[in-house]
């Protein structure tokens, strides 16, 4: 039996190791006083795009409940996104739904 191996193999393999996956993109929708999901598991360096799908004069308003990111008023349709670029739980919540409450965990 004979062994065939490939010039460079390990050093690619070792190379596709090194390099950080792609930061990620999660959609979490708000509005009808919720969100959806209402947890979301993610990891440091990806992104959070919130979608507002209520009609509500105003809009809605995403928000962390320890303060460290807030979005500006959504009308119906408009996004806003955030990126996470530390380890932790954030309890978020919609403004105008004071009972509308999710997190967002990033590992």
């Amino acid at each position: 039996m004979r062994r065939i191996t490939l010039p460079g193999a390990a050093a690619l393999l070792a190379l596709a190791l090194a390099l950080p996956a792609a930061a990620a993109e999660v959609k979490v929708t708000v509005g009808h006083s919720r969100i959806d999901p209402a947890r979301v598991k993610i990891a440091v360096g990806d992104t959070v795009v919130f979608h507002n799908v209520d009609e509500m004069p105003g809009g809605h308003t995403v928000a962390a409940r320890d303060g460290s990111f807030s979005s500006p008023p959504l009308a119906k349709g408009e996004a806003w996104s955030h990126t996470f670029d530390k380890a932790g739980t954030y309890p978020i919540g919609i403004e105008q739904h004071p009972d509308a409450v999710g997190e967002i965990v990033v590992e």
